[in-house]
């Protein structure tokens, strides 16, 4: 189901081509006005707002485990994609001489601290180099092997998005005792997702991209089996059986039962839990299968336009559909980007290529607009 344009749910201006979601999302302006509130009650903190924070959190909670077939159990509200990769780190360990697959050109944030935990424990990282058919799904499973001990990925490549089915990939790290760990910002709200399915132990997404959320909001799905780790902060918040602090300090020997003994501390912000519900809510209304959907028919125009001028995109099986790279066979002009916002046109440069990201606030209007500054720009 499409579901046509929303750009009136945004504050979009004339003349201008938002095409840049995988980097940051603008958001709602609900959600802008749920902010306001929230600006209002840290202004006034005596406020008798303030007390629904509490009921704003489970509810941000509840709707980011109801996009990937959670329940609120299985969540933590963490501050980054980072963040949440440092908990899996901590929790999970290889032996001496064991591997840990990640993809050639993985996102930083899902990379160092891997190569620290080879340090640590004496592992080896298998770096799976991009195959030249963008098949990302065929090169990990013939990476998995007897020697791997750890695998960490994302649904897709950042740069490029180039699909990653783990789907495929991990029942077959589930039925090798394998833990798999899954950075899913760039697919989790527009992108159908369903741990059951892919059985990560941990998996991790920053919100401010597809889920139209603001900066230090983040999720962390934790698996059950690995719900009675160490997190990576002890905070009031992360500890479970906590006394009144009104008349006494507070201390608790127990952590916060489930996944919520990884909150972040802070995670009761007064200004971006409003914010992240608002934003969360109308994603799970949308349907992350319906954005998809959407999306998808303006990548496509999008690869089209792209092939015609001799550009070279992922082929339609092998990427997803909310972000797209278009790859120059020559090098690049020198100020693309400037030039392209100078025109009001917003784009990323990611890995060498042209990533474009559009949002359901974008129509095929705007695929010509980008095409009708970036062609001659190219040619120029």
């Amino acid at each position: 189901m499409s579901l046509g344009n929303q750009k009136h749910l945004f504050d979009i201006p004339e003349g201008i081509t938002y095409m840049n979601c995988a980097s940051q999302t603008p958001c709602l302006i609900a959600s802008a006005e749920a902010g306001r509130r929230g600006v209002d009650r840290k202004f006034h903190p005596w406020s008798p707002d303030r007390a629904n924070v509490g009921q704003e959190k489970e509810a941000c909670r509840a709707q980011f485990a109801s996009l990937i077939g959670a329940t609120g159990e299985d969540v933590a509200l963490t501050a980054s994609t980072s963040f949440g990769i440092a908990a899996a780190a901590r929790n999970l360990s290889v032996r001496k001489g064991q591997e840990i697959v990640l993809l050639e050109g993985q996102f930083p944030s899902n990379y160092y601290a891997w190569r620290k935990v080879a340090e640590r424990d004496g592992g080896i990282l298998r770096v799976v180099a991009r195959p030249d058919d963008f098949d990302w799904t065929s090169a990990v499973l013939e990476a998995i092997g007897p020697e791997t001990g750890l695998v960490s990925l994302p649904n897709c490549h950042w740069t490029d998005g180039s699909l990653v089915e783990l789907e495929r990939i991990g029942p077959v790290c589930r039925e090798r005792g394998i833990p798999l760990v899954v950075d899913a910002t760039q697919t989790v709200g527009a992108v159908k997702t369903d741990v059951a399915v892919i059985q990560p132990a941990f998996m991790t997404v920053s919100a401010y991209k597809w889920l139209l959320s603001p900066d230090l909001m983040a999720f962390m799905y934790v698996a059950p089996d690995y719900q009675d780790g160490v997190p990576v902060e002890d905070n009031h918040q992360g500890r479970g059986d906590i006394p009144s602090m009104e008349y006494t300090p507070g201390y608790s020997d127990t952590y916060a039962p489930g996944a919520r003994r990884f909150d972040m501390g802070a995670a009761d912000s007064m200004i971006l839990l409003p914010i992240c519900k608002a934003a969360l809510e109308q994603v799970n209304a949308w349907g992350p299968a319906a954005i998809q959907e959407s999306l998808r028919v303006l990548t496509d125009a999008i690869a089209e336009r792209a092939e015609a001028i001799g550009l070279v995109v992922p082929p339609r099986h092998q990427r997803v559909g909310n972000f797209i790279s278009l790859r120059s066979r020559t090098a690049l002009p020198e100020g693309l980007l400037d030039h392209l916002r100078g025109e009001g046109v917003h784009v990323a440069l990611r890995g060498g290529a042209i990533r474009v990201s559009p949002y359901l606030f974008n129509d095929l209007a705007d695929v010509d607009r980008l095409f009708d500054v970036l062609e001659p720009a190219l040619r120029g």
